[in-house]
């Protein structure tokens, strides 16, 4: 493939500015009372009593079993959709549990709940994982509902969702516990991080204690922080993110199954970037919102996931004719520069390193959306010109 040269969009973006990186440097002199601060601001704003800083979602998640697994030691296996990022089977690997998989409806990114039943009575089901996938809601109400009396609890997966809403209620505080994700690309990003949130007087104070035991970042690493995060300030930008989508060692856009990342707390640098973190979500939000009305709008050709109100998300999923029809989109794209790429690249039961562990089981429904899926970029770097020529290719 030609290497293009140009301006080129991101398939995410969650864009800060130097200012930030300047509040960064502040908080991290300022030391570890600014994150304690910032933890308040999220529990005062989301209502719930506990929240836990960490340096990734996959932390968080990594936390949040060990914490549940103590309260029911005699359970380790977890289930989640058949279809969602490989981030999550890959932190149910670091703490050592087992992955149960449930597939998808059609026509959405949610359980089908018709095949969801016969996996809750699996009596060693420790946990059922909603999953908020590119912001698009999940039932979770509907889980609560299905695992009542069962002693199974819901861990909700807003990694992709922070500060949005449904129904009335925020994101990742619907479940007995829930997580954000503070990573590039996300709803709000410091560089990279997760939150964890739990109204529940139980679960709460035992994720404390498990992460009273990791350690913190080093000088060293909030210096790598500080320059990935002015590397991000600029590299992110349309007109040089062809660059580091050039150098084919960044592996930008791919994704893989890797159950070896580190877990710490966050640090007083990323909590310093998060200053404005109200302000920030809600301008990201807005222009999020902006550009999904505008690809969405009447006459487009572009059919999403979503009927009537859209979720704020933080890439609109498109759903091609068929794999041919996906791989023609994703080529003229790459020509174009105008950041559509694909979902996850298949199953979470197609991972090779998860080979054999799914009972010889079938999901056909997450099979097919791994063959059909798009992702169109909605980010505050998307302009008018660029909504014109992603929803020509779909007329």
């Amino acid at each position: 493939m030609v290497m293009r040269i140009g301006r080129t969009l991101s398939p995410a973006a969650s864009p800060f500015h130097v200012e930030d990186i300047v509040s960064g440097v502040a908080g991290f002199f300022a030391g570890e009372g600014i994150v304690e601060r910032f933890e308040n601001e999220l529990k005062s704003f989301f209502k719930v009593r506990y929240c836990c800083a960490v340096s990734s979602g996959k932390a968080a998640l990594v936390l949040i079993l060990h914490a549940l697994h103590e309260l029911h030691p005699d359970r380790d296996e977890v289930l989640i959709p058949a279809y969602t990022c490989y981030s999550v089977p890959s932190a149910i690997a670091r703490a050592g549990f087992k992955i149960r998989l449930c597939d998808m409806a059609p026509g959405t990114l949610d359980f089908d709940f018709d095949r969801i039943v016969e996996e809750l009575e699996n009596p060693r089901l420790l946990c059922v994982v909603p999953t908020h996938l590119f912001g698009m809601p999940a039932d979770v109400e509907r889980i609560k509902a299905l695992i009542r009396g069962r002693d199974i609890f819901v861990l909700e997966d807003a990694a992709q969702a922070m500060g949005g809403e449904w129904n009335g209620k925020k994101m990742g505080t619907m479940g007995d516990v829930g997580l954000f994700s503070l990573g590039r690309g996300k709803a709000f990003s410091t560089v990279e991080g997760g939150l964890i949130l739990t109204d529940d007087n139980v679960i709460g104070p035992i994720v404390e204690k498990h992460l009273a035991a990791v350690k913190g970042y080093g000088a060293i690493d909030c210096l790598k922080l500080f320059m990935n995060a002015v590397a991000l300030l600029f590299l992110i930008y349309p007109w040089i993110y062809w660059l580091p989508k050039s150098l084919p060692f960044l592996k930008l856009g791919e994704t893989h199954f890797d159950p070896s990342f580190p877990i710490r707390k966050l640090s007083s640098f990323q909590a310093g970037m998060a200053h404005r973190w109200k302000v920030a979500i809600n301008r990201l939000k807005s222009a999020r919102a902006a550009n999904v009305g505008k690809i969405s709008g009447g006459g487009t050709g572009v059919k999403g996931f979503c009927r009537g109100t859209s979720p704020d998300l933080i890439r609109f999923p498109v759903l091609a004719a068929d794999t041919d029809t996906k791989k023609k989109l994703l080529r003229s794209s790459e020509e174009m520069g105008l950041g559509i790429s694909d979902g996850y690249p298949d199953s979470i039961d197609g991972i090779a390193a998860l080979c054999g562990t799914f009972d010889g089981k079938n999901y056909p429904v997450a099979k097919e959306l791994a063959g059909r899926i798009v992702t169109l970029p909605v980010h505050p770097y998307v302009n008018g010109d660029d909504i014109k020529n992603i929803t020509k290719l779909f007329v």
